[in-house]
Order: C-alpha cells, then structure tokens, then sequence
C-alpha cells in the first residue's frame, strides 16, 4: 500500500498541475478539445445523461432472484429461506433495490467500475452498500493474480478487503483489474460534444448572428477602441438585443462577418455527436431519440439488440459478481443468481397472449405457469400439462363409426 502510494506522489509531482497528464492521473482525462472530462461534465452532455440513464434504469427495473437447481429443474428461493436472497431484495435499509443497482450499473459505465462492500452478521451477508469508485484503490497480487480493494474511510486511512467481501462490476479493461469507463473511454467524444454545446451556447446568446467588425478611419488609441467595444457590446449584444437599430459614432462603420462553413454544417455536426456517443456506450441511435433513419419495422429489431447486445452482458457480468460474494463455493454448486428479463421483451397483449395460448397447448406451459407470468394467481387444475390433440396422422383420421364397426368373416 505505502509504495503504490509512494509511486502515486512520484507520477503526480513529476508533471505540473494544469497539464493534461496531471488530470489523467488525477482520473480527468483531458481530451483533444481542450475541455477536461469527468462524470459530472459528461452528463451535462445530453446524449450521455441519455444513455446512461437509459441503461442503469432498464437495469435496474429488472428483478433479481437466487434460484436453486433440483432434479426436476429451477427453484426460486424466496427471501425467508436464504440471506443471499433478502439482500437481493433490499441490499441497504436506505435505498431500494431499484435505486442501488441503478446507481452501481451508473458508476461501471462511467468511471468503469461499480463496487459495493458486503457486511456479513455472522457469516451470512446483510447489507450491500455502495463504495464510491474514487475513493478505492485495486491492488492486484503480481504472484496469484487476486485483487484486494483498498477503500479510503471517512475519519481517515484506509481498510482493505478481499475479492470476497467486493462486488465488482467492471467495465472494458485492459489489465483485468481497473475498469474503463465513458469518461475515459470516451473523453475525445464528450468533449467535442461540449464544445459543440458552447459553440450554440455563445452562438444564441450573441443574438444567433456572428461577430462583426467596427470600421473607423484613421488610427484609434487603445482606450478609444475599448471604449467602442464596451459600448457596443453592451447595447446590442446579447439575445435580448437582437434587432435593435444600431447608432454608430461619425466615420463608424459595421461590417458582419459571414458564416464559416463549420458553422454551416453545424447541426450535422451535433447529429454525428449523437452517434458518435451511441457507439461509445453500445446504444441504437434510435434508442437515444434519434429517428431520422427509423422504421416500425427495424424499431422493434434495435430495441432487441440493445437487449441481447447491450444489457444481456451488463447482466452476465453483475450476476457473476454477485454470486462471487453472496454465495459459498459449495452453495455455487448448486445456486444461481439470474436477473428476470421477461418483462424487459414484454410485447404488447394480443401478440402474449398468442405466444401463451401456443406454450399451454404445446405443453410447454402449463395454465398456472402462464398466469403468473401475466401477476394472476393459479387455479385448481392449472398445474397439468396439456397438449392439443387436433392434429393426427393421416392413418388416424378415421370416423367413430369405423374404429367401432366389428370385422365381417
């Protein structure tokens, strides 16, 4: 610990504090632009509050339950029977499950990694609560490979914990230890966002026109020229001001400049953006409210691609670090812990209700089986399987009277 710190203080003295270098190593990348980016800058950034938000809440609104294998299939546990299942429920008396796991998924897209420390009463976990991504260090042991988070307290020092005691869900990496996120993954992109959004900022608060220049002949002392400029900017700049009859002095003449082509293509510019940010955080631009190139058709398709590309990895990683901290290598065995997508690919009444009545006469289904995934509750007799017996083989379409009729000698 005292030499990856010492190591730290070496890298951070050895540049100066305003250069990019010192930001990387202070976790501000600094991008192409000039603009530093961090997790609060990225999302004043639409496309990225948009896209993050999109895929923490389409996370976090999915239930996650510990099942059990059994010689006759899956068993949900419920929440009386096991602690690794009521943490799944309420993983802090603070927060609802819902808010804690929108917030960890928030933090692996970000920063690259979402953490949170397991307390255990006993030997059994209780609580999950978040650990703040900035505030621990990952050691990684050059010898097994094992990491250990060295998580700074609040009164001071630090306590380290094993993989154990951690749930981490890492983002993209590249020492597979220290995750990735948007914010250094993508700082290029996000910055020239935010240049983008300044450019339109200053752009409409100057009235939407372009500066211009004051022309006077002969030569103007540097009071007199600050002097028009103040004077000028103060009355007819600004959106307020915009169309107002200028009054200039004698021999005073204004001339606008014109549009450059950058300003031309700007809108194109920012739609490329939103792309571009879409491909960062793996989202369908449709998905982020970009509709230009949109059908019905290929509107259903994205939205299953952001689930099967998007959010079914997101959710093999995190069930993989839960089951790491919640469950004993011989419950692993043995136990699951999976997140229930159902309702996320729920289509609309007529076309479930298809699909059901064709499980249920299939025999796939069972009645009881297809009510609960509809929140109705089973009826006698709905545990059965049945099958549809309509269809016969050609040889047993034959009528009641001729499979009764007696064989004449």
């Amino acid at each position: 610990m005292l030499e990856n710190f010492k190591s730290f203080v070496r890298k951070a003295l050895a540049v100066p504090l305003s250069s990019p270098a010192a930001m990387d190593i202070f976790g501000v990348p600094a991008s192409g632009s000039g603009v530093h980016v961090d997790a609060l800058t990225a999302l004043r950034v639409p496309a990225v509050g948009a896209g993050v938000k999109l895929i923490s809440e389409s996370i976090a609104t999915l239930d996650c339950h510990l099942y059990r294998e059994t010689p006759t299939g899956r068993e949900k546990i419920d929440p009386r029977d096991h602690a690794a299942a009521r943490v799944l429920e309420r993983p802090v008396p603070w927060l609802g499950e819902t808010e804690w796991k929108r917030q960890l998924v928030a933090d692996a897209i970000l920063w690259g990694d979402g953490l949170a420390l397991v307390n255990r009463v006993r030997g059994e976990p209780r609580e999950l609560p978040r650990i703040d991504p900035r505030s621990c260090n990952i050691i990684v042991d050059q010898v097994t490979g094992e990491p250990s988070y060295g998580v700074a307290l609040q009164q001071g020092g630090t306590q380290t914990f094993s993989y154990r005691d951690v749930v981490h869900l890492r983002g993209p990496t590249l020492d597979g230890v220290k995750g990735l996120g948007a914010v250094a993954l993508g700082a290029e992109a996000i910055g020239l966002a935010l240049i983008l959004e300044r450019h339109a900022s200053g752009l409409f608060s100057r009235g939407a026109r372009p500066a211009g220049v004051l022309e006077i002949a002969g030569k103007l002392t540097t009071e007199t020229m600050a002097r028009l400029r103040a004077s000028f900017s103060a009355i007819y700049s600004g959106a307020d001001n915009a169309g107002r009859t200028a009054i200039l002095e004698a021999g005073t003449k204004f001339v606008p400049l014109q549009l450059s082509s950058v300003d031309a293509q700007f809108l194109e510019l920012r739609k490329f953006q939103t792309l571009e940010i879409a491909r960062l955080l793996n989202i369908p631009a449709v998905m982020l409210n970009d509709l230009e190139h949109a059908t019905l058709n290929n509107s259903a398709a994205l939205a299953q691609q952001f689930l099967d590309r998007t959010i079914a990895p997101i959710l093999e990683l995190f069930e993989d670090a839960l089951e790491r901290v919640l469950l004993t290598d011989d419950e692993r065995d043995t136990y699951c812990i999976e997140f229930d997508t159902s309702n996320f690919v729920r289509a609309d009444i007529e076309k479930r209700f298809a699909a059901l009545k064709t499980g249920i006469e299939s025999g796939v289904l069972t009645l009881n089986e297809a009510r609960d995934r509809e929140g109705l509750p089973p009826v006698e007799g709905g545990d059965k399987p049945m099958r549809s017996v309509q269809v016969l083989p050609l040889d047993a379409a034959t009528t009641p009277q001729q499979q009764t009729q007696e064989p004449t000698l």
